[in-house]
């Protein structure tokens, strides 16, 4: 199994691995070419153009000597120029990413690139997948409770706002009249990422007190163990850089 082979071939150094992933079901070795090689990787062009001529590169793998499951900076950065999927082996465990934009300064559009996209993605770069959903324009103000239908049946439970602590989901409401529509992912210090309408990017932001009286619930995700918040500041940095 190609996942086993990667886990196995991490294992064998103490510096960064590296290959390429032909169509999703072989293994392609490559020669970490980086000068820093215990911290950082490189796959050399000679490498990358003989995989090419092997059949189809669908994912770049590599290891993190260091126990972190998460993609670093320099590695978003360089995932976002492959335009690919990135699968990163680490302390025995391997995990697979998609290419989501940066956190940082999207674009709203909804059920594009919305609240919902940018919260999913989060957790995504942080080890947690959740699924997509359909969602048409309005649904908050017809009875719909997307927000509240998807978070119980995706391994969510609500926690009192005086027990929240970082990674978990702030969902609020608009404007009084209309359901639970909005996430706000809490960071900490007073500190939310999310994305709102009318136009805003989406963004890191203190959360302001007029919104406090919005706030419907705080969920909390049961592998929250799991969620490894270094996906979201690596991702910031990399955007900010």
């Amino acid at each position: 199994m190609i996942e086993s082979e990667c886990r196995a071939y991490a294992a064998e150094s103490a510096n960064e691995v590296c290959g390429l992933i032909i169509d999703d079901n072989r293994l392609w070795r490559c020669a970490n070419e980086h000068p820093e090689p215990g911290r950082n990787f490189r796959v050399g062009e000679r490498d990358w153009l003989e995989a090419e001529a092997a059949g189809e590169i669908t994912a770049v793998f590599h290891s993190h000597p260091e126990q972190k499951l998460v993609l670093s900076a320099a590695d978003r950065t360089a995932q976002l120029a492959s335009g690919i999927d990135w699968w990163l082996a680490s302390g025995g465990e391997l995990r697979k990413f998609r290419p989501v934009p940066h956190l940082l300064g999207r674009r709203f559009e909804h059920g594009v690139m919305d609240c919902y996209t940018l919260f999913r993605d989060a957790y995504h770069l942080c080890g947690i997948d959740l699924p997509d959903f359909d969602r048409t324009n309005g649904w908050w103000v017809r009875g719909e409770n997307l927000y509240l239908k998807n978070m119980a049946s995706n391994g969510f439970h609500e926690v009192g706002f005086e027990a929240i602590q970082p990674g978990d989901v702030i969902i609020r409401r608009a404007f009084p009249e209309c359901d639970p529509c909005h996430a706000m992912i809490w960071l900490g210090d007073n500190i939310v990422l999310h994305h709102e309408v009318h136009g805003r990017l989406s963004r890191r932001e203190p959360l302001r007190p007029m919104h406090v009286p919005l706030i419907h619930s705080i969920w909390r995700h049961e592998q929250c163990s799991s969620l490894d918040l270094r996906g979201i500041y690596d991702d910031i940095s990399a955007k900010s850089l």
